[in-house]
């Protein structure tokens, strides 16, 4: 009945891969001043936003798999050094975009 309720690989996979991305494309340490880091941050966007929708796609997520993914996606930036704030605002977006993608229509 719940076999699929608590399964979340799937979900581990997608949070590493986010982590991965915002290592690579904003180091912990960036600088605000760093040439380029708006065209960083708007590859980074993009490339989120298009794994999101394939995500939301192919995964049913539940409130507990949503919880897991920005918990885990917290701790990993977190133990990368962000800051708090960083982290938190980018936990929030990272649900919002899930919940939108979610929503749309052909899912």
């Amino acid at each position: 009945m719940f076999g699929s309720f608590f399964k979340t690989a799937d979900v581990d996979q997608y949070a590493d891969w986010i982590v991965a991305e915002v290592k690579r494309s904003l180091p912990p340490s960036f600088a605000p001043g760093v040439k380029n880091i708006a065209d960083r941050a708007e590859k980074l966007n993009e490339s989120i936003a298009k794994k999101t929708v394939e995500f939301s796609r192919s995964t049913k997520l539940n409130i507990y798999k949503k919880a897991r993914l920005a918990a885990r996606v917290r701790e990993g930036m977190s133990a990368l050094g962000y800051s708090e704030t960083f982290v938190k605002s980018f936990s929030f977006d990272l649900l919002a975009r899930l919940q939108a993608a979610s929503k749309q229509p052909g899912r």
